[in-house]
């Protein structure tokens, strides 16, 4: 089995939900982990280790940079996917910069991203997180997500943003959060060559 599959269990064993607004690295040592590990060990002998930044090696920075995301580790999360000059990188980029609170840049990185070929695959994910959510925000953010028919990261952003650090009600936003954070990293995964 790959590191990259023993570390994703990891965190999806993970409890409590990884916070909105992270303070520090959940595991610093998973973190050690992903810096020090060559890519074949991260994801196998089959993948390469180009050392470029483009095609190949730019889905397994983004998949390096959605695992250290989820450990909310954001710096070092934040210093690969600023070097991932592609949509995805910019996802990731917009989803740290939210997780720091820093919504007006989390924004910048949306609108870089643009209608990114994951959305379909995060939104589906939040719907089913969402499913049997009685909180009223949830069911108008689920509401919000069926009539536009695709994700809506700057909606979702607004949302984390105006619940603030201190919500006692954040439970459906982190749900959400996960479910984000595991779907593209799972669209980023099959995409390893």
């Amino acid at each position: 089995m790959p590191l990259f599959d023993t570390i994703q269990a990891t965190l999806q064993a993970r409890e409590p939900l990884p916070p909105l607004f992270p303070d520090a690295p959940y595991r610093p040592d998973l973190s050690c982990q992903l810096a020090a590990e060559s890519d074949a060990q991260l994801f196998g002998p089959s993948a390469g280790n180009d050392g470029e930044i483009g095609g190949a090696a730019a889905v397994r920075a983004a998949c390096r940079a959605g695992l250290l995301l989820w450990n909310d580790d954001l710096q070092a999360s934040h210093h690969i996917a600023q070097n991932i000059e592609d949509a995805t990188g910019s996802f990731w980029h917009a989803i740290m910069h939210r997780r720091e609170g820093d919504a007006a840049n989390a924004n910048y990185w949306w609108r870089k991203t643009g209608a990114h070929p994951a959305f379909a695959d995060v939104r589906r994910a939040a719907l089913n997180a969402l499913r049997d959510e009685s909180n009223a925000e949830a069911q108008s953010f689920a509401a919000s997500l069926e009539r536009a028919g695709t994700w809506q990261p700057s909606e979702f952003t607004a949302r984390c943003a105006q619940a603030g650090a201190s919500a006692q009600n954040d439970l459906w936003l982190r749900r959400v959060q996960l479910a984000e954070m595991q779907a593209l990293l799972d669209w980023c995964q099959a995409r390893i060559g």
